[in-house]
C-alpha cells in the first residue's frame, strides 16, 4: 500500500454526506433574505436581526463546502483515485453555464435600463468586471466593486478555495493534528476579523474586496473538522443535538446582533453535528423537499438578483410603490418567485449544460464513483434524450 493510502484509515463517513446537502440551502437562502433588507423601505434588517445578519451565511456555506471538499479529495485519495483536473471541471460546469446565463441577463437588463434613461451605477457593467466574471476571478481583488451578477462573488470565492485545496488538505489532514487545525482556523479568522475591522471592513462580508479570503479560514475550519470526524465519532444520541443547539446560538446571536466573532465558530458545531447524523441510521435534515432544495440551491441563488430588478420594477409598474401590510406583502411575494425561478433554471440550464460538459469533459470520460456529485451528473447523461 502507498503511503498516501496509508495516511487515513477507513472512511467513517457515507459516500455522500447528505445532511450537508439541504445545508446549502439553509445557508445560501439566508444570503438572499439578507438582500432585501432595504426594499420598499421596510428596513427589514433594522427590524429582525436575522436579516440584517444574513451575509453569515456564505460564511456558514464556505465551512461546510471545505468539510465536503476535504470528504471528497480524502475519500478518493484513500483509493488511489483523486484526480485534480476532473475534480475542479465537476465543480465547475455545476455552476458556470447558469453563471454565464445570467450575467447575460443582467446584460440584456442593463441595455434596458440604459434605454428607458435609468442611471446605472459606475463600473458595475464595465469591461474590466466582465472579463473578471468569465474568468470567475471577481473576488480575488481583481475588481473595486461587485459587478454583473452580483452574487457570483461566492461562486468565485469557492472557486478560489476549490484550486487552493491541495494545499489546505495537506495541512488539515496530514501535516497537523485535527484540533491543532481546528483551533488555528478559529484564531486565523480571528486575527483577520479584526485586522480587517480596523480597516472599518467587515471581514464576513468581503465580497468583491477579496472576498475569497474569507475560504481561507473557512475551508481550513471545515477540513479540520472532517479530519476529526474521521478519527472520532459522537455519540450517537449527541450529534443532532449539537448541531441543534449551535443552530439555536447561532439564530439567538443573530437576533442580538453579537459580534461574529461569536457566532462563525457555531458554523463549525453545525456542520460537524449535522455530518455525524449522517453515520446513525437517521440522518439529519432528511425531510424530502430538503434534499432536493441543497441539489438547486447554487441556481437558487445565481438567479436572486434578475428576479429582484424584474419584479420589483413590475410591481411599480402595476401597482406604483406600495405601503403598510401590502408592502410585507410584497416584500415576502419575491422569495416564491425566487424559488420558482431557480427551479425552472436548474432544470432548463444548470442540470442539462452540466450533463452535457460532464459527458465531454476534457480529463476523460471516466465517473469516479466516490464522487457523489460526478455520479449524479453521470447518471443525466445516460438517460434517453439527455
Amino acid at each position: 500500500m502507498s503511503a498516501t493510502r496509508s495516511t487515513f484509515p477507513a472512511p467513517a463517513y457515507p459516500a455522500e454526506i447528505a445532511p450537508l446537502i439541504p445545508l446549502r440551502f439553509i445557508a445560501l437562502a439566508w444570503v438572499v433574505l439578507n438582500q432585501f433588507r432595504f426594499h420598499l423601505d421596510l428596513h427589514a434588517g433594522d427590524r429582525s436581526g436575522l436579516v440584517f445578519k444574513g451575509y453569515l451565511g456564505a460564511a456558514l456555506f464556505f465551512v461546510m463546502a471545505g468539510f465536503l471538499a476535504a470528504h471528497a479529495w480524502a475519500t478518493e485519495t484513500e483509493q488511489g483515485r483523486f484526480r485534480y483536473g476532473p475534480f475542479l471541471w465537476t465543480r465547475l460546469i455545476r455552476v458556470y453555464p447558469l453563471h454565464l446565463a445570467m450575467i447575460a441577463l443582467m446584460a440584456v437588463l442593463m441595455l434596458a435600463g440604459r434605454a428607458t434613461g435609468a442611471a446605472l451605477p459606475a463600473g458595475v457593467f464595465d469591461w474590466r468586471g466582465l472579463v473578471a466574471n468569465l474568468a470567475l476571478v471577481q473576488a480575488w481583488g481583481t475588481v473595486p466593486t461587485v459587478s454583473w451578477n452580483f452574487p457570483s462573488w461566492l461562486i468565485s470565492a469557492e472557486w478560489f478555495a476549490y484550486i487552493a485545496l491541495p494545499a489546505t488538505t495537506w495541512i488539515a489532514l496530514k501535516r497537523l493534528n485535527p484540533i491543532v487545525t481546528i483551533v488555528g482556523a478559529i484564531v486565523l479568522f480571528s486575527v483577520a476579523f479584526v485586522a480587517a475591522d480596523s480597516k472599518h471592513i467587515l471581514f464576513t462580508d468581503m465580497t468583491a474586496q477579496i472576498g475569497a479570503l474569507q475560504t481561507v479560514p473557512a475551508f481550513l475550519f471545515g477540513a479540520g473538522l472532517y479530519g476529526l470526524g474521521r478519527r472520532w465519532s459522537l455519540p450517537r444520541n449527541w450529534s443532532g443535538f449539537i448541531a441543534g443547539a449551535a443552530g439555536a446560538w447561532i439564530v439567538a446571536a443573530a437576533l442580538m446582533r453579537l459580534s461574529d466573532l461569536f457566532i462563525w465558530p457555531a458554523f463549525g458545531v453545525v456542520v460537524f453535528g449535522l455530518a455525524e447524523t449522517a453515520k446513525t441510521p437517521k440522518p439529519a435534515l432528511a425531510w424530502a423537499p430538503l434534499p432536493y432544495l441543497g441539489q438547486i440551491a447554487y441556481s437558487i441563488y445565481l438567479v436572486y438578483l434578475p428576479v429582484d430588478i424584474i419584479y420589483f420594477h413590475a410591481v411599480e409598474r402595476l401597482i406604483g410603490v406600495p405601503t403598510g401590510a401590502l408592502a410585507w406583502a410584497v416584500w415576502a411575494g419575491v422569495f416564491p418567485v425566487i424559488l420558482a425561478a431557480g427551479i425552472a433554471a436548474h432544470h432548463l440550464i444548470a442540470r442539462p449544460a452540466a450533463a452535457w460538459l460532464a459527458a465531454r469533459a476534457p480529463f476523460g470520460t471516466g465517473v469516479d464513483r466516490t464522487d457523489p456529485l460526478a455520479v449524479r451528473l453521470a447518471a443525466v447523461t445516460r438517460r434517453p434524450g439527455a
